[in-house]
């Protein structure tokens, strides 16, 4: 199988889910969260989820966040279509956001950040490995930008599902993730956390 096969699997894996079943879902990946400290983090890059991707509700996790960790910042991807960067906008009340060709909610302007700043990653994926690779919609937004931070930047990846064995297709350009949160653990591939 490869990960053409593999992202069309999930996507309908994804889809067949009910309303309520991903809410519950997103739930318990919030709450499996509360093993992990972000005392000494300050700046967390997080997406908005896509509703008709049927993505994690990461918005569940940043109110979550907010309430335990008051210091927090957060940042939001704004994606430039013609070279498949990102751009980290600083997410604050009055931030304005609006929905990119893609379905994709994200700032329309706002307060740049560097990614080397940025503490730990909330990474978007389809699916995940037992190695820590992962899956993504495929056109290496994520990849790029997570080069471009500090190597010690903390990956972590949600997902509704357990991890494949190992996933097809692993190239030098892959980064992986050092955590994965799903409904029932946390799966470690780094022991830095």
């Amino acid at each position: 199988m490869n990960k053409k096969e593999l992202r069309s699997i999930y996507l309908e894996k994804r889809k067949e889910l009910l309303p309520d079943e991903q809410e519950s879902l997103s739930t318990a990946i919030v709450n499996i969260f509360e093993s992990i400290s972000f005392s000494s983090l300050r700046l967390v890059h997080i997406y908005y989820p896509i509703t008709g991707k049927h993505e994690f509700n990461s918005l569940l996790l940043k109110e979550h966040l907010l309430n335990r960790y008051s210091h927090l910042k957060f940042v939001l991807p704004k994606s430039n279509t013609e070279d498949h960067s990102l751009t980290n906008i600083l997410w604050e009340k009055d931030t304005p956001l609006a929905m990119n060709q893609w379905g994709i909610t994200e700032p329309e302007h706002g307060e740049e950040i560097d990614s080397k700043l940025i503490d730990m990653v909330i990474v978007p994926l389809l699916a995940f490995d037992k190695k820590g690779n992962r899956i993504g919609y495929g056109k290496g937004f994520y990849d790029r930008f997570l080069a471009d931070c500090r190597p010690d930047v903390l990956k972590a990846g949600t997902c509704y599902f357990e991890p494949e064995e190992l996933l097809p297709e692993i190239s030098e350009h892959d980064i992986p993730l050092d955590f994965c949160v799903t409904p029932r653990k946390i799966w470690k591939f780094n022991s830095a956390i």
